[in-house]
């Protein structure tokens, strides 16, 4: 059986290269029967390093939109370039299986596909499955930092989707808002006892690969 074929979204404040060493366990793991393969991508927003990757990765560093995402008219354009980057990949490089995102990379995934739905109606999604890692949905800071979520997104993700959460993490409740958002039927939580961090130990891998090879004989199925 085929591979599945991800587009890799790197969270905040790092790159591409910096996300494959932090999968690589997984990658791995996975290459192990070609269960799947990866492309990853960089953002083009210049950023400060993201939280805890400074004294363990050189620079430069890239976010793909601006982030904490505010209601300036500023950050709706960086969402949209950000969005328009998704697109030219899936051209130039595409097709793909699915999307995976770590993070900042799992909401801009998750965002990308609401848009998409809400634009292309009767339109397949442009992916059959998505990994959300740590993630938390689309969301804004108002002037008093608070977060402000968009409360139609429900319904909107009908593929199937794996979320990995960690209990300790700080945004743990936001990840499971977002594993709610999406279809009951087909969404697979996995939840860690880490922070907000890609698990490496042999058996958070163990699950997360359990789960991507059973989503790979789901999808192939279809």
């Amino acid at each position: 059986m085929p591979g599945l074929k991800f587009l890799c979204l790197h969270g905040v404040g790092t790159s591409a290269d910096i996300f494959r060493f932090q999968l690589d366990p997984l990658l791995s793991e996975l290459q192990k029967d070609n269960s799947a393969n990866f492309h990853f991508i960089e953002g083009e927003v210049d950023s400060a390093p993201g939280p805890g990757i400074e004294h363990v990765f050189e620079g430069p560093y890239y976010s793909f939109y601006n982030w904490p995402r505010t209601f300036h008219p500023d950050d709706d354009q960086s969402v949209t370039d950000a969005y328009d980057l998704i697109y030219e990949t899936i051209e130039e490089d595409g097709p793909f299986d699915g999307i995976l995102g770590f993070s900042h990379g799992a909401t801009l995934a998750f965002g990308f596909l609401a848009h998409h739905a809400r634009k292309f109606t009767y339109d397949p999604p442009p992916f059959r499955c998505a990994i959300f890692l740590n993630s938390l949905p689309p969301f804004r800071l108002d002037q008093d930092k608070n977060f402000v979520f968009d409360d139609e997104m429900q319904g909107l993700i009908k593929i199937p989707t794996v979320h990995v959460v960690g209990k300790r993490d700080f945004v743990y409740s936001h990840s499971l808002k977002l594993h709610q958002l999406c279809d009951p039927r087909s969404a697979t939580l996995l939840a860690h006892d880490k922070g907000h961090e890609i698990p490496n130990d042999p058996r958070n891998v163990g699950m997360i690969a359990k789960a991507l090879r059973e989503l790979n004989q789901t999808i192939m199925v279809v």
